[in-house]
C-alpha cells in the first residue's frame, strides 16, 4: 500500500511546522474580505465613509457579536436548518445507498482474490460520495432559496447575529449529515461482515493421512466461490485449534474436532487492523558506502514512478531501516526479551533484469545490527534471515529470539545472542535487507517494511475511516454555506465542488508545477496532443515559441496552486485504502485531520460573518 511520506510526521513536529501555513489562510482570507468589502462599499459610497463602515464592522464583530453569541439563538438556528434539511427530503440519500447494497452482487466481483478489500473500498466510497454531494447541495442553496423566497427577513429582523446564522446553518446541515452517516456505517459494516462469512465443510473420508507423523491433507468444500488446502494434525487435542486452513481469497479458518468429524471456525485474516512500527530508510551503494552526496536514496531502475527505490542483487546494495523506541514488552516478549518472536512484515517490489524462473521468488536476507558504529562489526551484526519475495505479495517474517545468531570472531562460530541486550541500543534498531540473487532487484519505500506490533481492532479502525468521512462532511458544508452567503444556489454549488476538486487535485497540480510531471503544462499538453509529440521528449517549437508557452504554463499553474493550497487537502481525509487494506489509522493522522478541520472551521465561520454582515449593510 502506498504511504503519503508526511504521513511519518509526528503530530507535534507538524503542527509546528504548519501554524505559519495556517496563519497564512487565516491572514489571506481576511485581507481578502477587508479589500473586497472596501471596493464594494466604496463604489456605493466614498472612501471615506467605506473605511468607516468596514471598521465599524470589525469594531462591532471583536466588541458587540461574538463576545455576546447566544447558545439559545444558535441551537434555534440549527433546528430550522435541521427541518429544512428534512423538508429537502434528505432521507433519499441513505434510501438509496441501502438500494446499491442490495444490488451490489451484481457488479461485484465475487470471486475477487481478495473481498474484503472490494466490499470495504465499495461501501466506503458509496458513502463519500453520497454524502458530500448531500452536502454540497443542501448548504450550497440553503441561504440563496431563504434571500429569493425572503424567509431570511423573518430571522434578520429578531435579534440574531449574523454569525448565528451561519453557525446554526453548518451545525444543522452537520447534524442531518452526521445522522446519515452513522446509519451508512452501520449498514456498510453488517453488509461487509455478513458479505464475507461463509462456512466450509471437510469430508473425512477424503482426507490423506500420513500414519508415521498423524498429519492428514486436503482440501475443503467450494463455497463462496473458493476452496481451501488444509492441514490437521489428529495427535492434538483439547479444545483448540487442531489444524489450519490455507489463505485463499485474503483468509483463512482454523480446523476443530467435534467427535469423529472436523469443522471449521469461521473466516479470519480479512478484516485487519495491522499497528505497524515504522522505521526510517536510508541505502548502502553497491560496494556498502554510504551515498557520497549525503543523501539516503536507492538505485533507479528507470521507472517514471519514483515512490520506490531499488538494490541491486548479489551485492552490499543495502536498503537500512532504524526503529526507534522499542522494547521487549511491545511484541508480548517474555522477560528480558528471552522468548518471543520479533514480526516483520515486508511488502518489496521485485524488479528482473534476467528472465530465470519467472514464477520462482528471489532470494534475499535480512541482518539485525546494533545501530552503534563504535562496535567491532563483528560485535554489531547478527547472522543473516533468509527469505524469499514475490512480487506483490506481502509476506512476514519471524525471527524467533532464539534463534538470532551471530559470528564469534574467535572461533568463528555462530553464537546466541540477546535481541534486547545486545543489538537494541536505548531503544534503536537497524533492519538491513539485501537482495542475493545476481541481476536482480528488490523495491522499497519507507513503508515497505516495518514491525508488527500487537493486533488493533477492526471495528474500531472502521469508526475512524468514518470519523474521516465525516470531517469532509463538515468542510464541504462549511465551503457551501459559506459561498452561499454572496453567491446564488447554482454558482456556489458549483464554487464548492470547485474547491473540492482543487482540494482532491492539489499533488498533482504541484507535480505539474515543479516539473514532476511529464508533458509540461496544459497548454504545452494541448500542442503536443495536436503535433503528436510524446511527453518525455523536448517541445520541438523553437526556441522563442517554447519559452512563451512554457512561462504562460508557469504562470496559469502558478496561479492554480496558489489556490489549491487554500483548499483543505481532501485525499487527506480519505482512508478507504488504510481500513481495506488492513493498516491501523493512527492517533497522529486523525489529529492533524482535527486541526485542519478545525482552522478551516474558525476561518470560515468569521469570513461568514463578515459576508452576512456586507450584505446587511449594503441593504
Amino acid at each position: 500500500m502506498v504511504i503519503d511520506p508526511s504521513e511519518f510526521i509526528p503530530f507535534g513536529e507538524w503542527l509546528a511546522n504548519a501554524v505559519g501555513g495556517f496563519v497564512v489562510l487565516a491572514l489571506v482570507m481576511f485581507v481578502a474580505w477587508t479589500v473586497i468589502a472596501f471596493a464594494f462599499t466604496a463604489i456605493r459610497n466614498t472612501p471615506k465613509q467605506a473605511v468607516s463602515i468596514v471598521g465599524g464592522g470589525l469594531k462591532r464583530a471583536i466588541i458587540e457579536d461574538f463576545p455576546r453569541s447566544s447558545l439559545r439563538r444558535i441551537i434555534g438556528m440549527t433546528r430550522l436548518a435541521v427541518q429544512e434539511a428534512i423538508r429537502n427530503k434528505v432521507l433519499i440519500i441513505f434510501a438509496l445507498f441501502v438500494v446499491l447494497l442490495l444490488f451490489a452482487g451484481w457488479f461485484l466481483d465475487v470471486q475477487n482474490d481478495h473481498p474484503a478489500r472490494l466490499y470495504l473500498g465499495f461501501v466506503i466510497s458509496t458513502s463519500t460520495y453520497l454524502l458530500l454531494a448531500l452536502a454540497m447541495f443542501v448548504s450550497a442553496f440553503s441561504l440563496p432559496n431563504d434571500i429569493k423566497n425572503k424567509t431570511i427577513y423573518t430571522i434578520t429582523t429578531k435579534p440574531v447575529r449574523a454569525h448565528e446564522i451561519f453557525l446554526g446553518r453548518v451545525l444543522g446541515f452537520g447534524l442531518v449529515g452526521t445522522i446519515l452517516l452513522i446509519l451508512m456505517a452501520a449498514v456498510s459494516y453488517a453488509f461487509v461482515v455478513r458479505g464475507l462469512d461463509h462456512k466450509h465443510t471437510i469430508e473425512t473420508a477424503s482426507i490423506e493421512w500420513d500414519e508415521e507423523t498423524g498429519l492428514g491433507t486436503g482440501y475443503t468444500s467450494v463455497d463462496s466461490h473458493h476452496r481451501h488446502d488444509f492441514l490437521i494434525n489428529r495427535n492434538l487435542t483439547g479444545d483448540g485449534a487442531v489444524g489450519i486452513a490455507e489463505v485463499a481469497q485474503g483468509h483463512s479458518h482454523a480446523i476443530f474436532r467435534e467427535g469423529d468429524n472436523y469443522v471449521l471456525g469461521p473466516p479470519t485474516g480479512d478484516l485487519l487492523a495491522r499497528v505497524p512500527v515504522y522505521g526510517n530508510l536510508r541505502f548502502l551503494d553497491r560496494y556498502g558506502r554510504e551515498s557520497e552526496d549525503g543523501g539516503d536514496g536507492g538505485l533507479s531502475v528507470g521507472k517514471e514512478w519514483t515512490y520506490r527505490e531499488y538494490i541491486e542483487g548479489n551485492t552490499l546494495n543495502t536498503a537500512i531501516w532504524t526503529f526507534d523506541n522499542l522494547s521487549a514488552e511491545m511484541f508480548n516478549s517474555g522477560a528480558g526479551g528471552e522468548e518471543g518472536t520479533l514480526p516483520l512484515e515486508l511488502n518489496l517490489r521485485v524488479f528482473r533484469t534476467t528472465k530465470g524462473d519467472i514464477e520462482g521468488k528471489v532470494r534475499g536476507e535480512i541482518l539485525l545490527v546494533n545501530p552503534e558504529k563504535t562496535l567491532p562489526p563483528a560485535e554489531r551484526y547478527s547472522a543473516p534471515i533468509p527469505f524469499e519475495a514475490e512480487e506483490f505479495q506481502t509476506f512476514q517474517v519471524d525471527i524467533d529470539y532464539s534463534e538470532i545468531r551471530r559470528q564469534n570472531p574467535s572461533t568463528a562460530e555462530l553464537e546466541k545472542i540477546n535481541l534486547f541486550r545486545d543489538l537494541v541500543v536505548n531503544g534503536k534498531l537497524e533492519v538491513h535487507v539485501r537482495c542475493r540473487d545476481h541481476a536482480q532487484f528488490f523495491g522499497m519505500a519507507q513503508a515497505d517494511l516495518y514491525i508488527r506490533a500487537p493486533e488493533g481492532s477492526f471495528e474500531m479502525n472502521f469508526i475512524k475511516c468514518y470519523l474521516g468521512i465525516w470531517m469532509q462532511l463538515v468542510l464541504v458544508t462549511l465551503f457551501g454555506v459559506f459561498f452561499s452567503t454572496f453567491l446564488n444556489g447554482i454558482v456556489a454549488m458549483v464554487a464548492t465542488l470547485s474547491i473540492v476538486v482543487m482540494g482532491i487535485s492539489s499533488g498533482f497540480i504541484g507535480e505539474v508545477q515543479s516539473g514532476d510531471a511529464p508533458g509540461g503544462g496544459p497548454i504545452e499538453s494541448l500542442i503536443r496532443n495536436i503535433t503528436q509529440q510524446g511527453a518525455t521528449v523536448d517541445l520541438d517549437m523553437g526556441e522563442t515559441a517554447t519559452s512563451v508557452i512554457q512561462a504562460m504554463d508557469k504562470f496559469y499553474l502558478n496561479t492554480m496552486e496558489s489556490v489549491a493550497n487554500l483548499a483543505p487537502d481532501f485525499p487527506k481525509f480519505n482512508m478507504a485504502s488504510k481500513v481495506a487494506y488492513g493498516y491501523d489509522i493512527q492517533l497522529d493522522l486523525i489529529l492533524k485531520q482535527i486541526t485542519t478541520t478545525l482552522v478551516y472551521f474558525f476561518v470560515l465561520l468569521f469570513a461568514g460573518y463578515f459576508v452576512i454582515s456586507s450584505r446587511e449593510i449594503a441593504a
